[in-house]
């Protein structure tokens, strides 16, 4: 078991006085099957006149907020303890001939709405044509799980990692394009390739701990959002899997939310009147618990 402390700072500076602003954030860690956050605070600056929490179809923690006062700032905190446990890969016996939709024999008993993931999304369109060069990975009566397994490192393989080469809302046909991006581009192109084959797969958001280089101190909001994506295999429920690393996702990669692209799980939209232009500035740490906690941030936690 390993247990972390998570900040997600978010602050937007206006051009001038935003009149009016409703909030939507979907920012909380979950817990699930091999996490569980044992707690999480949100702090909003200025205070909001009207708030609400809710969680999603999914299960994802939501908020919702308004400021109907002139506020030249928005800054939106989020910290959440959490222990990420030690939980084995399931097996599964099935084909993935088995697991793929509409024909796939294991789907009988699956919940209706893991069938949804199978279906094209806002963000991705069934692609025009393959994500990926699979290969013989799709050789009749293979293990579902060894298919998984192989073509999350052809997207690793295939894709570079390149920031520059796309931005958050991309088309997915540049992407295939280009095929380069980051973490977000790389799950996307993966999930899109699933659903074109007949999987369900799904988007998750979430937090990869980093470690600084051998003698220097871990930078403030030197971490990131990360993403990754997740297969389900009826005999056996969500697989995940981290195609930008190229590993099965284990107790370093901390879950924020999940949904069927980008758009499901972003982490904050909201609707502005006023304000001008703006600059948004976010902060991502993620500290081992208790050892590698700056000492402010404990006492600011208590």
């Amino acid at each position: 078991m390993s247990a972390y402390l998570v900040r997600h700072l978010t602050r937007y500076q206006y051009e001038e006085p935003a009149l009016v602003s409703h909030n939507l954030t979907c920012l909380k860690p979950r817990t699930f099957e091999g996490q569980v956050v044992e707690e999480v605070r949100i702090q909003i600056d200025p205070e909001p006149d009207w708030e609400d929490h809710w969680g999603d179809v999914y299960g994802n923690l939501r908020d919702s907020f308004s400021l109907s006062s002139a506020h030249e700032t928005l800054t939106i905190q989020v910290m959440a303890k959490i222990e990420r446990l030690q939980v084995p890969q399931p097996a599964s016996s099935l084909t993935w001939e088995q697991a793929i939709l509409p024909n796939g024999n294991a789907w009988i008993e699956a919940p209706p709405l893991m069938r949804e993931f199978r279906c094209p999304s806002p963000l991705l369109p069934l692609p025009e044509g393959p994500m990926i060069e699979l290969g013989d990975c799709l050789a009749p009566g293979r293990n579902v799980m060894e298919v998984l397994q192989e073509m999350m490192g052809l997207i690793h393989d295939q894709y570079e990692y390149d920031p520059k080469a796309t931005t958050t809302f991309t088309p997915l046909e540049e992407v295939r394009e280009k095929k380069a991006g980051v973490c977000q581009d790389f799950a996307h192109a993966a999930i899109a390739e699933l659903r074109r084959l007949g999987f369900a797969a799904g988007y998750v958001s979430g937090y990869l701990e980093t470690d600084p280089p051998p003698g220097r101190e871990k930078l403030r909001g030197a971490d990131a959002t990360h993403a990754w994506y997740a297969v389900y295999v009826p005999d056996c429920g969500w697989v995940h899997y981290d195609p930008t690393n190229n590993v099965i996702p284990g107790d370093r990669h901390l879950v924020s939310a999940w949904g069927r692209d980008y758009g499901d799980v972003a982490p904050v939209k909201g609707v502005l009147f006023g304000g001008g232009e703006h600059n948004l500035d976010v902060e991502v740490d993620v500290w081992s618990w208790p050892d590698r906690i700056p000492e402010d941030v404990m006492q600011m936690w208590g």
